[in-house]
């Protein structure tokens, strides 16, 4: 199977409710005064689907205190993003804490920081929204994988059981010769998550939960590069069947509206394209940020 590098996981809607929320609040990142007096914080954010980084910006500048600002900058993969950090162009990466562990296990120069109110993403999948039967059988397997332990078991082996410096397994991915895969976008930039060795070789989290659901589909499993902003198109032009997702974890308010950080409203579909539809969430991870000590 041909692996080539890939840009980006995607990072859902609680990186952008972390940077609203967290703008007005304790930041973890360093700050500079610019000449207005305002200490300004400058972020780094993988690339974004729906929402660019003009009119990110423009929202955090509505939302900025009287002392504060924050200014985003997008990177279309992580090891771009590493680089603006080392020259400076950066002061944190803002990313998934599993992704901030193995990045500060292997660096001694760099540091964890929390987020103001702790953000979460949750991780699912994105189909057609024709491809109803697909989402349908995603969901069973998933429910399947929660309810008999497979779920956590992967997410220790792959994620938080991994010890200092370790790299994640490889995987073997099901493909049978004359069989239709199941073809899904996937990144090879993110570890533990998804994770491209230096031999071709697949690895990283999400990597395992795809073969075991091609094992419990009994279909073939093949694998699609995808750039960070080619997600809806590599779906929507049938060049993939699945894509990696993540969304807000929903809060309920007493008129059921859907809400996500302190009050702040995003619903879970927020930053999902027209035409695509959502499986139920498998995993969940906080965002952190990133900084040189």
């Amino acid at each position: 199977m041909n692996w080539k590098k890939a840009a980006t996981i995607l990072l859902g809607c609680a990186l952008v409710g972390a940077v609203l929320v967290g703008c007005g609040g304790q930041q973890a990142a360093q700050k500079d005064n610019n000449q207005d007096g305002k200490n300004i914080v400058k972020v780094g954010l993988l690339t974004r689907q729906n929402l660019s980084e003009d009119k990110l910006n423009s929202l955090l500048k509505e939302k900025e205190s009287s002392g504060q600002a924050m200014i985003v900058t997008y990177y279309d993969n992580l090891s771009a993003m590493q680089m603006g950090l080392d020259a400076g162009n950066i002061q944190s990466m803002r990313i998934y804490k599993s992704v901030a562990t193995y990045l500060t296990d292997r660096n001694n120069n760099l540091v964890v920081k929390e987020v103001a109110d702790h953000p979460m993403d949750e991780f699912c999948f994105g189909v057609r929204k024709e491809d109803e039967k697909l989402q349908a059988d995603l969901n069973r397997v998933i429910a399947d994988m929660k309810a008999d332990g497979t779920l956590e078991k992967l997410s220790k082996e792959y994620v938080t059981a991994l010890k200092k410096g370790e790299e994640p397994p490889a995987v073997t991915l099901p493909f049978q010769p004359g069989d239709v895969p199941l073809r899904i976008a996937v990144t090879g930039d993110l570890p533990p998550l998804d994770l491209v060795k230096a031999d071709g070789s697949a690895a990283g989290f999400n990597t395992a939960i795809l073969a075991e659901i091609g094992k419990r589909l009994r279909c073939s499993i093949e694998v699609v590069q995808v750039a960070s902003g080619g997600r809806a198109a590599t779906l929507t032009s049938k060049k993939a069947d699945v894509v990696f997702w993540t969304v807000v974890p929903v809060e309920k308010k007493a008129n059921n509206e859907a809400v996500g950080i302190k009050g702040l409203f995003m619903p879970r579909d927020a930053d999902v394209p027209e035409g695509m539809a959502l499986t139920d969430s498998y995993f969940s991870d906080e965002v952190v940020d990133v900084a040189k000590k």
